[in-house]
């Protein structure tokens, strides 16, 4: 078992939850210090964004955080050659041109050199995911899935049966950071479908405050908080201070576990 999974499993099994801590890479020059802070403040997995020029899944704060960073020159090779280590595993999201662009073994094996150790491509069909998991798989890099609320429970289930580390259940049918996202139906679809699998279920999409994550993890194992922390970033918050707020999530998500 790889070791994202291995973690989620761990987290999972000692009655805990996970927390998803996002940074987009590149998005100001101390980001690797936004990661380490992350972890400080209690995150159990980073998940860095690699900058994309048409980010559709994603809302308004993640699209700044995209052109900050490519306003500053950063690509992916430049991410990896900047990444540090830290105490937690590391997801990479990006879209599929990504790895079109490079090839998807090309990607792959620049993840994996890089201690990378899962990767999330946001709008790459089930359907058309076969390479794409294979690839991943060869590389020793665990292909996270995402289901939205739509996704019938079956197709979800098979679905989340071929995602390794966890299956990353949308919290709504919309962007990232979402006003309204985050509500009753897409709890109910990450509870129906956390009680079908044994895959740890993440939810995202929506978690804007540590309340709402507390809502969300009574349903699933765990949650991605991004746009509330890049928001902050963006503000010009510091990495104490980033620390602080990733330790205000984990304080009402270990409460509400």
């Amino acid at each position: 078992m790889r070791v994202l999974e291995t973690t989620l499993r761990e987290v999972r099994d000692g009655g805990r939850r996970c927390l998803i801590g996002y940074v987009m890479g590149g998005v100001r020059a101390d980001w690797t210090d936004l990661m380490r802070a992350m972890v400080d403040g209690g995150a159990d997995v980073i998940e860095i964004g690699v900058p994309f020029s048409d980010p559709m899944l994603d809302g308004p704060v993640i699209q700044r955080a995209c052109r900050s960073a490519l306003g500053r020159g950063v690509s992916l090779e430049r991410i990896l050659d900047d990444l540090p280590e830290v105490a937690a595993p590391v997801v990479a999201m990006t879209y599929t041109n990504q790895l079109v662009s490079r090839g998807f073994s090309t990607y792959m094996r620049a993840l994996s050199r890089s201690g990378v150790c899962g990767s999330l491509v946001a709008d790459l069909p089930f359907a058309e995911s076969a390479e794409y998991l294979s690839v991943a798989r060869d590389s020793d890099v665990a292909p996270v899935l995402m289901v939205a609320p739509s996704t019938p429970l079956e197709a979800a289930v098979q679905i989340a049966g071929a995602s390794e580390g966890f299956v990353y259940s949308m919290s709504a049918m919309a962007p990232t950071g979402s006003e309204g996202a985050g509500g009753d139906a897409g709890r109910q679809a990450a509870q129906r479908l956390r009680s079908r699998v044994d895959v740890p279920v993440v939810v995202g999409f929506g978690i804007d405050s540590p309340e709402r994550a507390a809502r969300a993890v009574r349903h699933s194992d765990g949650v991605v908080v991004a746009s509330a922390l890049m928001q902050r970033v963006l503000d010009g918050a510091s990495a104490a201070t980033i620390a602080g707020t990733v330790a205000e999530f984990r304080r009402r998500i270990d409460s509400a576990a």
